[in-house]
This record gives structure tokens, C-alpha cells and sequence, in this order.
């Protein structure tokens, strides 16, 4: 687990270490609030030199577009937790698996 300011430094800079990781691994962000943000693609995080702006899908659209978004103050961030790698997020369905309707 990272301290507070190896965060801060890895989050700074106008460049989020996270995010530019290979193979990407979805992260969620605790913020200072009490809240999180779920970053489950890179190419939906914008970073700034002290805040980013994240994208956030829509959980019933399959597709890579988003209405809403969110920003995130680099100093507000408390920790990041790694989640477990799932499938891509604009990835078809597995075979076998019927697609919700649209």
C-alpha cells in the first residue's frame, strides 16, 4: 500500500502513473469525502497537473461514449485500490452469451 504522499507524487505532475500502466488494470480512487470513482478504462481518464477528469460509463450501455463525468482533485485522494482485471470494457460478449437488448 502506498503512503499518502508516494500517492500524491504518483498522481502529480500532469500524469497519472496509474493510468499509463501496462497491461491497465481498473483502479478505484477514495476520495476525501468518503467517496470513490471506479476508472475502468484509460481512455476515459483526461489528467490535469492537479486534477483529472474521468469519464463514467453508463452501466446499461455496452458502448464507450458517456454523458456524465467526474473530476478528481489529487489532493483529495486518499488511497487507490486495484480491482480485479475483468473483461475490456468496450469488448463484445463472451460466446454463448446473449446480449442485453438495446
Amino acid at each position: 500500500m502506498a503512503t499518502k504522499d508516494e500517492l500524491l507524487k504518483s498522481l502529480s505532475g500532469g500524469k497519472l502513473q496509474i493510468v499509463d500502466a501496462r497491461p491497465f488494470t481498473p483502479f478505484r480512487l477514495h476520495m476525501s469525502d468518503g467517496g470513490v470513482i471506479d476508472v475502468v478504462s484509460r481512455e476515459l481518464v483526461l489528467p490535469g497537473r492537479r486534477m483529472a477528469v474521468i469519464g463514467l460509463l453508463d452501466p446499461g450501455q455496452s458502448d464507450s461514449y458517456y454523458d456524465r463525468w467526474t473530476t478528481a482533485s489529487y489532493m483529495h485522494v486518499t488511497r487507490h485500490e486495484m480491482l480485479s482485471p475483468g473483461a475490456a470494457p468496450f469488448a463484445a460478449p463472451p460466446p454463448g452469451e446473449v446480449p442485453s437488448p438495446v
